[in-house]
């Protein structure tokens, strides 16, 4: 890692990608609304948009569902090959356009990362994905990186939370969670970690454990230490 840890916390941050740190989630939903309408099916942006943060798993359920509602019929591929059709469109559109950042992310991780604070990207998206995204970042901004793909069990179980935590060699308890989504922030939440919950396409809740914020513009590494000592209820020394 290379990063030595301070004993003011967060000890590390992780985040999510897809409406957190850039403004992905239309890219997802358009390219689903256009793929499932190439096979006959009609689906609306705001059906398509209750999917974001959801896993890959229950999207296909879905999706497939309307399929067969619509159609009558069971779809003729696997779902595996639906997926890859569909991340296939979103990797074609993110690689024509510079990474659409979210309001003050792209800052907040640059000062993170000149401060030498230890980060993670923990992401439901698949890997190929990813490596389209970190190729419009700044160079090893992220110490780890985990993908949808690669975790058994997708948010809003805290595995990739936890295993990101791990990998830093921190506790998941003394780091903050970015997230946009309501599958994301229970993740975070479930790992023990402070939430910094920033809506994007979906409405979110206040939780204890959370502090639920309409954006990232001007919040400073100085500022989430206090947001973790806040939201953990303990006094700084």
């Amino acid at each position: 890692m290379g990063r030595m840890l301070s004993q003011t916390r967060p000890h590390a941050v992780l985040w999510d990608f897809d409406g957190t740190v850039a403004d992905t989630e239309p890219l997802w939903i358009a390219s689903q609304i256009e793929i499932m309408g190439s096979y006959g099916v009609t689906c609306t942006y705001d059906q398509i948009a209750d999917l974001c943060g959801v896993s890959e798993e229950d999207s296909l359920i879905w999706l497939l569902d309307a399929y067969q509602a619509q159609r009558g019929e069971p779809f003729h591929m696997s779902g595996s090959e639906l997926w890859a059709e569909i991340v296939a469109e979103v990797i074609r559109r993110l690689d024509e356009i510079p990474l659409p950042w979210r309001p003050g992310a792209q800052e907040l991780l640059n000062e993170l990362q000149d401060r030498a604070v230890p980060m993670a990207l923990v992401s439901a998206s698949p890997r190929l994905l990813i490596d389209t995204a970190l190729a419009k970042m700044r160079p090893g901004v992220f110490d780890v990186v985990i993908a949808g793909d690669e975790m058994p069990r997708s948010k809003p179980a805290p595995d990739s939370y936890l295993l990101a935590a791990q990998r830093l060699g921190v506790c998941a308890a003394d780091c903050i969670v970015m997230e946009d989504t309501i599958s994301g922030t229970a993740a975070g939440r479930a790992s023990g970690a402070v939430v910094i919950a920033v809506p994007c396409i979906q409405e979110l809740d206040e939780y204890p454990g959370q502090l639920l914020t309409s954006t990232l513009d001007g919040l400073s590494v100085d500022e989430l230490s206090r947001v973790w000592y806040q939201v953990k209820g303990i006094a700084r020394d």
